[in-house]
């Protein structure tokens, strides 16, 4: 499953020549990947009320091409890899059709009490939503 996300460049997220700042892009990840698991059918309000997160871990990015304001990138999200503590999304940022950026974020899902989780054990039923979307590289 591929999910795009559209976010509007705002002006306070550029640097005074008028760039967007490398520090946005993270922010516009958790945008895309909150999209993504809504698009799943587990999405962030259904993780908390089950006290589940996926914290971040790692993070690579790859900046490409500078990204201006105002502007509008879009952005596309898929899960590359997945095991059941453990999952991998791919990012890519187009603007104007142009590919500016790219990243992938490492996640371990964790439950109530911040310790390592097993979806397969615990919620096997999100498990195999996982599966079916996931789309290795």
């Amino acid at each position: 499953m591929i999910c795009e996300t559209t976010v509007a460049v705002r002006y306070p997220d550029c640097d005074p020549m008028g760039i967007v700042h490398h520090a946005v892009y993270p922010v516009w990840y958790e945008i895309a990947r909150m999209d993504y698991f809504a698009k799943l059918g587990f999405s962030y309000t259904d993780m908390h009320a089950l006290g589940i997160n996926p914290p971040m871990v790692d993070l690579h990015v790859m900046y490409k091409a500078a990204v201006t304001y105002p502007n509008t990138v879009t952005i596309r999200t898929r899960m590359t890899a997945y095991a059941p503590k453990k999952l991998e999304l791919t990012y890519e940022t187009y603007c104007g059709g142009q590919l500016v950026n790219s990243a992938v974020t490492f996640h371990i899902w964790t439950g109530p009490d911040m310790k390592s989780l097993d979806m397969r054990q615990s919620l096997p039923e999100v498990y195999a939503k996982i599966e079916a979307a996931a789309e290795p590289d």
